[in-house]
């Protein structure tokens, strides 16, 4: 009876093995029955950096040698402090002659808008009365030199000469009159706006040489820290070549490079974990907040050799949710997670 029962075990045993070897290979690879679950995060690497607009690199807007630098590096600066002063004693010196030219300019307008002075037209008036005083002797005298020229008592080069008299004489009546009027009713329309013109001229070419004076000092825009000088006391500065780098160190962002293959899975407001070997065993927590709309080549060597160097890149912005020890331009190792 035992060995009766124990047979119909066995069979069903070795039966039912060979139904799960069988049913658990496909394609020749065994399957464990356990469901692996997929991944919830994108890894990347990363670098940091200021946020957009604190962090700038200063530099002059004229050309000139650089006398003075008034921070090193890593002195913080306000907004609008100084940062260096070029050689501008040529700029002063023009400023200061400009000044002259104007304070002319305004005492000339003053003197013709006022017109003439009680005792500058009293000396025109005698100058009037004079000239015509003249005028009246020269003309007797003529009129006596032609009586005698009739009657040949003199000759004609006597005659001329008075002629010429009189001609002078009645000229210098009609200059004194004019003189005269243009002193009792004042300077002409034209005249007062020459001069305003003049002075309108001089007062722009002050204004130019204060703001080329002004531009010689070097402001910084932002507030910040100086983290790099590229000049030193005694170099020449010009547009093109920035004098130092500020930046508000205490304004970063994650800028993370995600595989192209990888974006799309990462949406704004996404989580993430950034870490850094310069302080091993702390996390620091972010979000999301901007996915370039490009994929470019990748700027940060990856720490992991599997990764794909040709592969390129879509830089994600990601804001720390706290401030941080990190410095600007270290590398992080980035996680994002992703949603379900």
């Amino acid at each position: 009876m035992k060995k009766k029962f124990i047979i119909p075990v066995i069979l069903i045993a070795v039966s039912t093995a060979g139904y799960t070897i069988s049913s658990t290979r496909v394609g020749g690879v065994p399957d464990t029955g356990i469901e692996v679950a997929p991944k919830r995060y994108v890894s990347a690497e990363g670098k940091v950096e200021s946020l957009p607009g604190f962090d700038v690199k200063v530099a002059s807007e004229l050309t000139g040698r650089i006398e003075k630098f008034f921070l090193k590096e890593g002195d913080w600066v306000i907004e609008g402090g100084l940062i260096a002063r070029l050689d501008n004693r040529d700029i002063q010196a023009k400023l200061r002659e400009a000044e002259r030219e104007l304070a002319v300019a305004r005492a000339r307008l003053a003197e013709a808008a006022s017109g003439a002075r009680v005792e500058e037209i009293k000396r025109a008036e005698a100058s009037y009365e004079a000239a015509r005083a003249e005028m009246e002797l020269a003309k007797k005298n003529l009129e006596r030199t032609r009586l005698l020229y009739r009657q040949e008592m003199i000759p004609k080069a006597t005659l001329d000469e008075r002629e010429r008299d009189f001609f002078i004489a009645d000229a210098r009546v009609r200059e004194a009159l004019e003189e005269k009027t243009l002193l009792e009713n004042g300077p002409k329309k034209e005249t007062l706006k020459l001069h305003e013109d003049m002075v309108a001229k001089a007062e722009a070419t002050v204004e130019y040489y204060k703001e080329v004076q002004d531009k010689s000092t070097i402001k910084s825009p932002i507030a910040g820290k100086v983290i790099r000088k590229f000049l030193e006391e005694g170099e020449m500065a010009s547009p093109e070549n920035p004098l130092v780098a500020v930046a508000n160190v205490e304004k970063t962002r994650i800028n993370a490079e995600v595989d192209e293959t990888d974006i799309g899975r990462i949406n704004i407001g996404d989580t993430a974990e950034v870490i850094c070997d310069a302080y091993p065993g702390r996390v620091l927590k972010g979000t999301v907040s901007e996915i370039s709309d490009y994929a470019g080549h990748r700027r940060i060597k990856p720490s992991s050799d599997a990764k794909n160097l040709d592969m390129k890149i879509v830089q994600v912005k990601i804001e720390l949710n706290e401030k941080s020890l990190l410095k600007l331009g270290m590398s992080v190792d980035v996680r994002i997670s992703i949603g379900e």
